[in-house]
């Protein structure tokens, strides 16, 4: 029965979590695109390589009256820079839902 049990909590979701893997990008932040450069480079200097994206749409929607980019850092430093860009803007950094 254990592996039957281990089965039951992997399907849905009671199995621990892995650890955080320095090879895998991940989303820091969703900011306008006047603030990416500016974090982005904060980031760096303080020792998270960091990169950002252009997220252009032609429609604005609700969420982003303004031309928008994405920060993304290695996992394993994704809690850093949540930190660094909360000190720099002064609010926690923002998601976008795929």
């Amino acid at each position: 029965m254990p592996t039957l049990r281990g089965a039951w909590n992997w399907v849905f979701g009671k199995h621990p979590p892995r650890p955080p893997d320095p090879n895998r990008t991940v989303e820091a932040a969703w900011l306008p695109m006047w603030q990416a450069q500016m974090v982005t480079d904060e980031l760096v200097a303080q020792g998270v390589p960091a990169v950002w994206n252009e997220d252009y749409s032609i429609h604005l929607s609700m969420h982003s009256r303004e031309p928008m980019a994405r920060i993304f850092v290695t996992e394993d430093r994704q809690a850093e820079a949540g930190e660094i860009i909360e000190e720099i803007i002064g609010v926690a950094p923002r998601h976008r839902k795929l």
